[in-house]
């Protein structure tokens, strides 16, 4: 399992680079081909659609695995040691109601979806994809996290990071 969650966080993390480092270049040549129109890039929305929707998805997926997220380190610090594990229980709960709310309606959108691409002439289900998805990765990361805090009672470390 820690394999399989390496290579997930491994992915998440690069291809989030990746789809980034695709965007900025898509955005500077559609600039230098604003300026000097040597010819046009078909289906350029489509594409920054799809890769956009990836980008923000892998990204969130990446910080919530690694528990970053949805965190206020001065209200942490703030609680004694059992305070602080209570909200973090607490966070993370509602973390897995919205990634749930995600797989539930990502999906649901996403079936739905018989919007086609214009250009790419590709069915949208691909864009609408990322949302269930992503909250089926936020789901399992979720309760990793919940089990590890609340069964076998993961303490604080000097940095306020849970450890064994």
């Amino acid at each position: 399992m820690q394999t399989l969650d390496r290579a997930i966080g491994l992915f998440c993390k690069y291809a989030s680079i990746a789809l980034l480092l695709v965007l900025f270049f898509l955005l500077g040549l559609s600039i230098i081909l604003r300026l000097v129109p040597l010819f046009t890039i078909s289906g350029y929305d489509e594409v920054v659609e799809f890769l956009f929707i990836w980008l923000i998805v892998l990204t969130t997926v990446a910080l919530w695995r690694e528990g970053v997220l949805y965190r206020v380190t001065l209200f942490e610090t703030m609680l004694p040691l059992r305070g602080q594990v209570v909200l973090a229980v607490v966070t993370n709960l509602a973390m897995l109601g919205l990634a749930l709310i995600l797989v539930y309606y990502g999906w649901l959108f996403a079936v739905s979806a018989r919007e086609t691409a214009p250009f790419l002439r590709i069915n949208k289900v691909y864009w609408h994809a990322a949302l269930p998805v992503g909250g089926v990765l936020m789901s399992i990361y979720s309760l990793v996290w919940l089990w590890r805090v609340i069964w076998q009672r993961e303490t604080l470390d000097q940095n306020n990071n849970l450890i064994g």
